[in-house]
C-alpha cells in the first residue's frame, strides 16, 4: 500500500473522529480560562492530557499499541483468507454450472434433496467465513479508530506543552511514533477485509439464489402430487421416448452426488477420521464381547435373547457401520445413504429376532429387493415408459406380497395353535398395502410423481426401519454386555429402572421418533404439517396482562412431564445402579438420591415456567406471598418439610429399617420430604409425618446393624442340678441356625421359686435373619431338648381350701372308706 494511499486513510479516519469529538465535547469543555493553546484544545474536544498524567497515560496507550498490533491480520493471514473465498468461489460457480446445464425438473427428489443440502452447506460455510472477516474488521476499525484518537491527543499535548521536561517530551515522540507505526499495521489490511466482505457477501446471495431455486423445484414437486403430469400409462408407449440416454442420466445424477460427498467429506473430516477410528476399533471390541456375552451366558447372569446380537459379530460390526454412515451423511449425499442401507441388508437379516421375521415374513427380504430395485431404476432408467412399467410391476407385486402376509396372519390367528403376530405389526402392513395399491393405481392414471413418491416412501420407510431395529438390538446387547452384573443371580432380578433399561428405552423412543420423522419427510407430509404445527402454536392470546400462545403452553407442558420423567429416572438410577456400587456410609445413597430428584424436579418445573413466558425475577414476590402464608397456616408443612430434610442428612433411618414409632411397629418403606412411609407387619402402610419423626421417641432396631438378642425363661424341677441345665441349655442354643456365636449364648440362673428353678437363657441372632423365626426356632429347640434330657418343667401348684363339706365328702377327698356309724340314720316312717 502506497504511503499517499495511507494518508488519505488516516486525514480520513481523523476528520470523522475530529467531527465526533467535537460533537460529543462541545458541553464538556473547560470552562476556567485558558491561554490561546489551551482554547484550542477546548475547542477541539480533546481531552487534554495533564502534565502530571503523561507517565501513567503513555504506558497504557503504549500497552494498547502493542495490544492492538498483535491483533493486526498479517500477509499470510490475508492471503488464507483470500484462498478460501476463491476455493468457495469456485465450488459455487461449479455447482451453478451443474444446476444450471441439468434442468431441475428433470431431476427426482432425492437429488434435489442433495442439492438443496449441497447449497446448505455453501451457506455455512459461507456464514462462518463471512462472521470472521466481519469480526476481524469490525476489530481493525476499532483499533484504527482509538489509534487515530490517541495519536491527535498526544499531538495536541505535544503542541500545548512547551516547557515540558525534554524526557518527558521525548517519550511523547516515541509513543506518536509508535502509534503511527501501529497505525500503519493496522490500517494496511483494511481495505483489503472490507473487500473480502463484499465478495463474501455477494457469494451469500448467489447461494441464497441456488438454494431458493432448488426449493421452489421442490415445492413445484409437492404440488404436482395431486395433478397428472403424465399420460395413462396405456398411452404412454408411442410418447414414451427416452428424454436422454441413460449414461447421461446416471452421469448427471453421479456428478451431483460425488461433488456434495467430496464437499461434505472436507467440511467434516475431524468427524469422519473419529468414524473411522471408532469403526476400526469396534470390531475387535465385538469379538471380545461375543467371548465376554458367552461367558455371561454360562454364569446365568445374561439370557441368550438378551446378547443374541453379539454372538454374530461381523453382522453386528457392519449394521453399526451402515448407522454410523447414515448419521454421518444425515445432511450429506442421499445416495450414500442409500448404499449404506444396501449394504446392510444381509447383516439386518442375520440380526432381527426371531418374533421380528415371523412377525414381517417375507417383507424382510422383499423389502431389500424392491428398495435396490427402486434405487437402480431412479438412477440408470432413462426411458419414462419403462420406468414407469418397472414401477407398476414392483408395485403390484409388493402390495400383493404384503396383502397375502396379512391374509395369512389372519387366518392363522383362528387357528389356537399359531403363535399370535403383533397386531400392530399387521395394521402397518396392511397400510402399505393399500398405499402400495394407491401408487399402481396413480402410475396407470397418469401421476407418476404421487406414484414415485409412495413407492420410494414405504420402501424407505420400511426398510430403515428394519436397519434401526437391528441397529437398536446391537447398541443394547452392547451395553448389556459392558455394564453386566456379575452379582446378580439371574438378570430378571434386576429392577425396571436399571441403567440398561433406561439407556434402552431412551435409545428405543429416539430411533420410534426418527423413524416417524423420515417417515412423514418420504411421505412429503413433514414440510407442509411442520408449517401448519407451528402456525397453530403460534396462535397467542392474552388474558389479562398475560400474554400467551399456544406453543408456550405445550412447551411448558412437555417440560413439565420432562422435568418429572427425567427426575424420578435419575433416582432410580441413583438408587438402584450407581450408588449401590459406592462404598458409600448408611443412608447416603437414600439421601443423595432424593434430593437429586427434588433438585432436578425443582428446576426442572423452573425451565418450564421459563418456556411458558414466566419471568422467573419475579418469583421473589410469590415467596414473599408464602413467606406470610407460612406465617398463617403453613406450619407444620413448613415444620415437616424441615424435618424432612434433618432426616435427609442425619440419616437416623433409612429404607428398610425396622422402627417403633407412634405406637406401632414396622419398615420404613420410603423417606420423602414431607412425610415417611412406614409398612407396619400387618401390611398396612402408615403415613407419618417427619415432624413426628423427629419430636417423638424413635426406636430404630436396625440402625446399627440388624442383629437382636432373644430372651427365653425356662423353669425346672428343685431336684434338676442347676449347672447341668445351664450346659444343656447353651448347647442347644449353639445348635441352632441363627444364633450367632459373637457374642455367645448365656444361661443364668435368675432365682428360685416354690417347687422350681427359673433359668433366662440369652442369645444374638445374626446378620439378615428373622429375628422372630430364630425365637420360635430356638423355644421350639429348648423345649426339646428339656423333653429328651428327662427334665420336666413344673407345672404350676396352688392350695385348695373347702370349708363347710361333710365329713363323707371329706373322707371321700382323701381317699378313706366312708364310717358306718357316721351314716346318717333314715328318718322314721
Amino acid at each position: 500500500m502506497s504511503s499517499t494511499w495511507r494518508g488519505a486513510l488516516q486525514s480520513l479516519i481523523a476528520g470523522v473522529i475530529w467531527s465526533l469529538c467535537v460533537a460529543a465535547g462541545a458541553q464538556s469543555a473547560p470552562a476556567a480560562p485558558a491561554t490561546e493553546s489551551s482554547s484550542a484544545i477546548a475547542a477541539s474536544g480533546i481531552e487534554a492530557i495533564a502534565p502530571a498524567e503523561i507517565t501513567a497515560r503513555a504506558d497504557a496507550d503504549e500497552a494498547f499499541v502493542q495490544a492492538a498490533m498483535r491483533r493486526a491480520v498479517d500477509a499470510g493471514e490475508l492471503q488464507h483468507f483470500e484462498d478460501v473465498l476463491e476455493r468457495q468461489t469456485a465450488a459455487v460457480r461449479q455447482l451453478s454450472e451443474l444446476t444450471t446445464d441439468s434442468d431441475l425438473s428433470l431431476l427426482p427428489v432425492r437429488r434435489l434433496e442433495s442439492l438443496q443440502r449441497h447449497w446448505l452447506l455453501y451457506a455455512r460455510q459461507i456464514a462462518e467465513q463471512r462472521a470472521r472477516l466481519s469480526r476481524i474488521t469490525r476489530d481493525h476499525s476499532q483499533d484504527a479508530a482509538s489509534l487515530a484518537a490517541r495519536r491527535s491527543a498526544w499531538q495536541t499535548a505535544r503542541a500545548a506543552t512547551s516547557e515540558l521536561a525534554p524526557a518527558l517530551l521525548k517519550r511523547i515522540d516515541e509513543l506518536i511514533a509508535q502509534i503511527e507505526q501501529a497505525e500503519g499495521r493496522v490500517l494496511q489490511p483494511l481495505g483489503k477485509l472490507l473487500d473480502l466482505g463484499r465478495q463474501a457477501s455477494a457469494l451469500a446471495a448467489q447461494v441464497e439464489a441456488g438454494e431458493t431455486a432448488v426449493l421452489a423445484q421442490v415445492e413445484e414437486l409437492d404440488r404436482r402430487l395431486l395433478s397428472m403430469d403424465s399420460p395413462p400409462l396405456w398411452q404412454g408407449a408411442a410418447a414414451g421416448q427416452s428424454a436422454e440416454p441413460a449414461q447421461v442420466s446416471l452421469r448427471k445424477s453421479l456428478a451431483i452426488e460425488t461433488a456434495f460427498a467430496r464437499d461434505h467429506d472436507a467440511a467434516n473430516a475431524p468427524m469422519l477420521r473419529v468414524l473411522v477410528a471408532v469403526g476400526l476399533l469396534l470390531l475387535p471390541l465385538l469379538f471380545w464381547l461375543r467371548y465376554r456375552a458367552a461367558q455371561l451366558i454360562a454364569q446365568g447372569h445374561a439370557s441368550d435373547a438378551s446378547v443374541q446380537a453379539l454372538t454374530r459379530p461381523w453382522a453386528a460390526w457392519l449394521v453399526l457401520l451402515a448407522l454410523a454412515a447414515v448419521v454421518f451423511d444425515f445432511q450429506g449425499p442421499a445416495i450414500r445413504q442409500q448404499a449404506a442401507m444396501l449394504l446392510a441388508w444381509v447383516p439386518v437379516l442375520r440380526l432381527l429376532p426371531a418374533r421380528i421375521l415371523q412377525a414381517v415374513g417375507p417383507w424382510a427380504y422383499l423389502s431389500a429387493v424392491f428398495y435396490f430395485l427402486n434405487v437402480l431404476g431412479s438412477l440408470l432408467i432413462g426411458n419414462e415408459f419403462l420406468y414407469r412399467s418397472m414401477l407398476f410391476v414392483m408395485d403390484l407385486l409388493m402390495a400383493g406380497a404384503l396383502a397375502w402376509l396379512v391374509s395369512r396372519a389372519r387366518r392363522a390367528a383362528d387357528d389356537d395353535g399359531a403363535p399370535e403376530r403383533p397386531k400392530a405389526m399387521m395394521y402397518l402392513l396392511g397400510a402399505a398395502a393399500v398405499v402400495l395399491a394407491a401408487a399402481a393405481v396413480s402410475n396407470l392414471l397418469g401421476n407418476v410423481s404421487l406414484s414415485t413418491m409412495l413407492t420410494g416412501a414405504v420402501l424407505d420407510t420400511s426398510y430403515l426401519a428394519l436397519v434401526m431395529y437391528a441397529g437398536a438390538t446391537v447398541l443394547v446387547a452392547l451395553f448389556r454386555v459392558l455394564f453386566a452384573r456379575t452379582g446378580t443371580a439371574r438378570p430378571e432380578a434386576r429392577s425396571a429402572g436399571s441403567l440398561i433399561d433406561a439407556g434402552a428405552r431412551i435409545g428405543r423412543t429416539l430411533m420410534a421418533v426418527a423413524c416417524v420423522v423420515i417417515g412423514l419427510q418420504a411421505f412429503r407430509i413433514y414440510r407442509p404439517l411442520s408449517d401448519f404445527v407451528l402456525a397453530v402454536l403460534s396462535y397467542g392470546f392474552t388474558i389479562g396482562v398475560v400474554s400467551l400462545s399456544l406453543g408456550n403452553i405445550a412447551a411448558f407442558v412437555a417440560a413439565a412431564c420432562l422435568a418429572f420423567w427425567l427426575a424420578r429416572t435419575i433416582r432410580m438410577l441413583l438408587a438402584e445402579d450407581i450408588l449401590p456400587s459406592l462404598a458409600l456410609t448408611r443412608g447416603v445413597g437414600n439421601s443423595i438420591s432424593t434430593l437429586s430428584y427434588y433438585t432436578v424436579l425443582l428446576v426442572g418445573l423452573l425451565s418450564a415456567l421459563a418456556v411458558l413466558g414466566f419471568p422467573i425475577g419475579q418469583l421473589a414476590i410469590v415467596f414473599g406471598a408464602l413467606g406470610v402464608g407460612i406465617g398463617f397456616g403453613l406450619q407444620d408443612i413448613v415444620k415437616n418439610f424441615v424435618a424432612g430434610l434433618i432426616l435427609m442428612f442425619e440419616r437416623p433411618i433409612q429404607p428398610g429399617d425396622v422402627v417403633d414409632v407412634a405406637g406401632m411397629s414396622g419398615t420404613v418403606r420410603q423417606i420423602g420430604m414431607r412425610a415417611t412411609i412406614v409398612t407396619t407387619f400387618e401390611g398396612a402402610d402408615v403415613v407419618v409425618p417427619n415432624g413426628m419423626l423427629l419430636a417423638d421417641k424413635l426406636v430404630n432396631w436396625t440402625l446399627r446393624g440388624t442383629r437382636r438378642r432373644i430372651d427365653i425363661n425356662v423353669s425346672t424341677g428343685p431336684d434338676v442340678p442347676p449347672r447341668r441345665t445351664i450346659e444343656l441349655l447353651l448347647a442347644i442354643a449353639r445348635g441352632v441356625d441363627g444364633i450367632a456365636t459373637v457374642p455367645e449364648p448365656a444361661a443364668l440362673m435368675t432365682g428360685m421359686t416354690a417347687g422350681a428353678l427359673d433359668f433366662n437363657l440369652r442369645a444374638w441372632t445374626t446378620d439378615s435373619v428373622s429375628w422372630v423365626v430364630v425365637r420360635s426356632s430356638l423355644a421350639v429347640a429348648v423345649r426339646e431338648g428339656l423333653a429328651e434330657a428327662g427334665i420336666e418343667v413344673p407345672r404350676p401348684q396352688s392350695d385348695l381350701h373347702l370349708r363347710g363339706v361333710s365329713a363323707e365328702f371329706a373322707q371321700r377327698l382323701s381317699g378313706q372308706a366312708p364310717d358306718s356309724a357316721a351314716r346318717p340314720e333314715a328318718a322314721p316312717g
